[in-house]
């Protein structure tokens, strides 16, 4: 798995980027610190909820960065 998730957005459109960016900051205040699965299916639901496929490859690297995050 992608360590640095933000590199795996780099073959979308820049208003698809823009829209991953501002749903990871939404999931990851939602789902920091949870297990993997509680953030994967978090950043999903954004996902979706935005119109950007939720099978992109850069969902499960995010969703592991966000569950890894125990805040400041």
């Amino acid at each position: 798995m992608e360590d640095d998730w933000r590199s795996l957005l780099a073959d979308l459109p820049l208003e698809q980027r823009l829209k991953a960016l501002a749903v990871y900051e939404l999931a990851r205040d939602r789902a920091m610190g949870q297990p993997l699965e509680t953030a994967a299916a978090t950043l999903r639901a954004a996902a979706t909820a935005e119109g950007l496929d939720a099978g992109h490859a850069w969902i499960p690297a995010a969703a592991a960065s966000i569950s890894a995050d125990t805040g400041p």
